[in-house]
This record gives structure tokens, sequence and C-alpha cells, in this order.
């Protein structure tokens, strides 16, 4: 019931900014985005940001001052995390782990402009992004290569995280941007571990994203 409930309070809000965007309200601008997630898990004893996933997401933004150059932006995104390793590792068996988890997510960033150039006689905007983020987890499977791996505790429903990125305006309409994520609570922690220090797990990920601005 909780995640149902987020997930309505999540796109009720949504809908409502892009009402409010769509009355006239000219500060305010509407889009689409879609990227690649390259991920991790830490504390999991698998380095390297070997999971590949897919991003995709919407956004409504609004400028907080007169010049446009501070804005504020709000997303719900789905996201695909996890970590896979076919490494050896004393901790994996037969040297193969895969972890899928996917997200549903609301992160809320401040967003501000460095201003504009122009590169071969065409303008662009380079822009700072950071902020905090809500996860819920709606899918989580993983596996060694024997099969499904049983026994584990589920991941947290709920991700808590924080981002931070640049991004390339190419147009008004147009921008490619690139972001690193990473969860501050952990979301999961290892019961099964025995003889050695606890390592609490979180997400590390990496995207590189196109998205498309309506107005």
């Amino acid at each position: 019931m909780q995640i149902k409930a987020f997930l309505i309070l999540v796109i009720l809000s949504a809908y409502l900014q892009i009402s409010q965007a769509q009355d006239g309200v000219h500060t305010f601008h509407a889009g689409v985005g879609a990227g690649l997630n390259a991920s991790q898990i830490s504390g999991d004893d698998l380095a390297g940001f070997n999971k590949m996933g897919a991003s995709a997401g919407i956004f409504v933004n609004r400028a907080v001052v007169p010049s446009g150059r501070l804005a504020v932006q709000m997303e719900i995104d789905f996201s695909m995390k996890g970590s896979h390793s076919k490494a050896s590792s004393a901790n994996v068996t037969n040297n193969f782990y895969v972890l899928n988890l996917w997200y549903v997510e609301v992160p809320v960033l401040l967003k501000w402009s460095a201003g504009r150039w122009t590169m071969w006689g065409k303008p662009f905007q380079f822009d700072l992004e950071a902020g905090p983020a809500v996860g819920v987890r709606v899918y989580q499977h993983e596996r060694e290569a024997s099969g499904p791996i049983v026994g584990r505790p589920d991941f947290r429903h709920f991700e808590f995280s924080a981002l931070a990125g640049v991004s390339f305006r190419i147009s008004d309409r147009h921008g490619v941007g690139l972001r690193y994520s990473n969860s501050f609570i952990p979301v999961r922690v290892p019961t099964w571990v025995y003889g050695r220090a606890v390592k609490k797990q979180f997400n590390s990920v990496l995207t590189i994203a196109y998205d498309y601005t309506f107005n």
C-alpha cells in the first residue's frame, strides 16, 4: 500500500506541475529524457560499473530568478540498476553474479546555467545540477551461475540518494547530460556474512542521457 500511495502522489504532483506549465506560465518547461546506466553496488566486493541498464523519465522545471540561470527541476524516472560480474571473486559462485534492481524515482534538482557559448557556429548552454532523489524499488532479481539466489533479505523498498551532473543544451529543445548518483542510506545490509566485517550496500550509478524539452 505504501508503494501504491507513493506512486499516486508523485504522478499527481507531476500532473499538477505540467498543468501549470500549460496554463501560460512561461517560466515552466516540460520534457522527456532517456539514457543508459552503468551501475554497481558499493559494498558487494565487486568493483566496477559493470551492470548496464536503461533509464527514462519526464521532467518539469521552472526558473527561480529573473535571469533564468537558476531553476528547480522535478522528475519522475524509471531506472535500472544493480551489479554484474564474471570476474574471479571469492564471494561469487562459479565467477558469475548478476543483480537486477528497477526503481521509480523522483529527483528534485537545483540547476544552474553557466551561460551560452558558440561553437562551430552553433550556440550551446552548459548547466550544472544537483539534488536529492527518493525512489521505490519495483523489481529485484539476484542470481549466480547455478540459478536464482534465495534466502537473502530483499533490498529496501525505498531508496534515498543524492545526484550531481552536467548537461549541454545543444538547442532550446535538445540536450545531453552526464550524471552520478549514490544512495546515502544503505539499500541492503547483508545478514549472511560471517567471519568478516559487514559491508553495507549502496547503489552507485553513472548515467548518460538525451532529453527533449517541449516548450
